[in-house]
């Protein structure tokens, strides 16, 4: 009999994703300090906060199988936080209109006996400019909304030129990896 798997997240997409895989799973939200270190490498910091998310929930549920991941928006060397305000998202939207985005994920996957392993990918977008008109229709929806950068991959294909990488660790979770993890872990997929 397989282990439990729970995934360590509260995406709507990420859970999409991981059914992909014709997985039965539960969702376990992780809640670690997203915070980022003073200096902190964006993929040091990556790579923390998935394996912090990955470790929390399997130490909450031993036995079982967590996948935990992170995907940041990275502008230069900067991660983009989530905005919280309209103004933020102006700011965040205007930096990124016509600019090379990077979007490194890690997955983590703690296996039944607390192995942690990860797997880090690094995508990159390129978005056309930006009009004002269309950075407020953005604000309106409401879907910049709980994402890093303030854009969602699904939300706003429309807005790219330029794709390189994983389109699923764009959206949060690399399905190669992660099953790659997966198999590791012990879990046999379909």
């Amino acid at each position: 009999m397989q282990p439990r798997v729970i995934l360590a997240s509260r995406s709507p997409a990420r859970a999409t994703l991981l059914r992909q895989l014709g997985l039965e799973f539960t969702i376990a939200p992780a809640h670690v300090d997203e915070t980022v270190m003073k200096n902190e490498n964006p993929l040091a910091y990556v790579r923390r906060v998935a394996r912090a998310k990955a470790s929390k929930v399997a130490a909450q549920n031993p036995g079982c199988v967590v996948v935990a991941a992170d995907t940041p928006s990275v502008l230069g060397r900067r991660i983009l936080q989530t905005p919280e305000t309209a103004e933020e998202v102006r700011v965040m939207l205007r930096q990124q209109s016509g600019r090379r985005v990077t979007v490194p994920t890690v997955v983590a996957v703690v296996d039944e006996h607390g192995k942690l392993r990860d797997k880090t990918i690094v995508s990159w977008v390129k978005l056309k400019r930006l009009s004002e008109r269309e950075i407020e229709h953005h604000i309106q929806t409401g879907l910049w909304q709980g994402t890093a950068g303030a854009l969602k991959l699904e939300d706003t294909e429309h807005w790219i030129m330029q794709m390189h990488g994983s389109r699923s660790g764009i959206m949060g979770l690399p399905m190669y990896e992660t099953a790659l993890l997966l198999r590791a872990a012990g879990i046999k997929l379909p």
